[in-house]
């Protein structure tokens, strides 16, 4: 038996929740999204990841007149095998990754 993966992942993330709902079912491609707009259920076509993500919107970040969104985010990988965790995390950091140096 695989070990399941460790505790919930929390982030807080530059992103609206509008522009959230629009970037997850992208960044996950294939993988079965479902729920919204808070909270949120992946799995994969095979049924090995079934994770939940609840989202927290948190009050603008402000540096001068600049305004941005922020949302915490956990992701709990509930009883998801840690390899199969790692694969997720990897497929929702580069789907949310934004340009830039």
């Amino acid at each position: 038996m695989t070990e399941p993966a460790d505790a919930p992942v929390v982030r807080e993330m530059g992103y609206s929740l509008d522009e959230f709902t629009r970037v997850l079912p992208l960044a996950m491609r294939d993988w079965q999204v479902g729920g919204g707009p808070l909270n949120w259920q992946v799995r994969d076509a095979a049924g090995d990841v079934d994770v939940e993500i609840e989202l927290r919107p948190l009050p603008d970040r402000r540096i001068g007149a600049l305004s941005l969104p922020v949302l915490s985010v956990t992701i709990d990988p509930r009883a998801t095998p840690a390899a199969l965790m790692r694969n997720f995390m990897r497929r929702f950091d580069r789907g949310f990754h934004r340009g830039g140096g």
